[in-house]
Formats: structure tokens, C-alpha cells, sequence
């Protein structure tokens, strides 16, 4: 018993005890942990400036799917604090899509125009299968999304919105 005992407190105090399971090195889990999760849908859309966005283009930064419709009162509510956030995120890697949805292109060209929002506004139509795709059934919708295209959040809206962000994007 006693050898035991000596035995076990050499191991313990060499460090050559080790959890099984455990990693062999510090950082060794995080290096060989890969992330699962499907990369979040993509597309590619008209822009209202007339080209066409696809959103894999986006990976490299965070981004935000803003998804509305132009006879929407919440979504243009909501256009001060996503233009707030634009300015304070923008610079530090944050992207903005505003996904449309709506069956005719000059009323959504006019509240487009109306809106004056400075990034990239799509339209998301016939059927709007891009809403359809994220599972958005009411507006105003959002989507979160890391650089690598994965879904971090859902459905945050002003101050929410931008805590969550800043969780990711520090301001400092």
C-alpha cells in the first residue's frame, strides 16, 4: 500500500497524471475542433443599384440579414438604430444586407429610395425564396451571421441587436 501511495504522489506531482480524453497539449482541442454547423444559406440577388449581390461574397465579416418589405411600419422603425449600428460596426467588420420582400420593383425601388439606407438593399422575389430558405415568416426579421457564414443570432432587434453584436465585434 505504501508503494501506492508513493506512486501515485510521483505522478501527481510530475504531471504525468493526465484526464483521459484531455488533450495532450494546451490549445490542442481548439486546434482540432472544427465547426459542424452548415454555413447559413447563400444567394444572389438584384441590388437596387441594378447588379446583383451573392452573399458568400460577404464571407470574411460578420453580417447582418435585415430582412423587411416596404409596406413594413415595424422595419423603417427600426432604420435609426441599424443605421447606428452601421456606423459604430461598419469599420470594425460588420456587413448589412436588407433582403426585400415585395411583389412589385418600383414600389420597392421607392421605399428604397425613401429609406436612404447606405448599404446593400436586395429583392427577394418571386416567392421570396431567400425568406423562405432563413425560415422568416414575419418582418422585420434579422440574421446574424459570423465571417465563416454561420448563424450566431436571430430575430434581435434595437438594443438587443447591438449588444449581441458588440459581443463579437468589440468596440473597445
Amino acid at each position: 500500500m505504501r508503494g501506492f501511495c508513493f506512486g501515485l504522489l510521483f505522478l501527481l506531482l510530475s504531471g504525468g497524471c493526465q484526464r483521459l480524453g484531455a488533450p495532450a497539449e494546451p490549445g490542442a482541442a481548439t486546434a482540432n475542433r472544427q465547426d459542424t454547423r452548415p454555413p447559413a444559406p447563400d444567394f444572389t440577388l438584384p441590388t437596387a443599384a441594378g447588379d446583383s449581390l451573392t452573399l458568400s461574397s460577404r464571407r470574411g465579416s460578420f453580417v447582418l440579414l435585415d430582412f423587411r418589405a416596404a409596406d413594413c411600419a415595424d422595419c423603417r422603425a427600426e432604420n435609426a438604430n441599424l443605421r447606428k449600428m452601421y456606423g459604430q460596426f461598419r469599420s470594425r467588420g460588420l456587413a448589412i444586407v436588407s433582403v426585400w420582400a415585395n411583389s412589385d420593383p418600383a414600389e420597392w425601388r421607392r421605399a428604397v429610395a425613401a429609406d436612404s439606407l447606405a448599404w446593400p438593399q436586395v429583392l427577394d422575389r418571386p416567392a421570396n425564396p431567400v425568406a423562405q430558405a432563413y425560415a422568416v415568416d414575419a418582418r422585420p426579421a434579422t440574421v446574424l451571421l459570423d465571417p465563416h457564414g454561420h448563424e450566431l443570432a436571430r430575430n434581435l432587434h434595437g438594443r438587443d441587436l447591438g449588444q449581441k453584436i458588440a459581443e463579437y465585434i468589440p468596440l473597445d
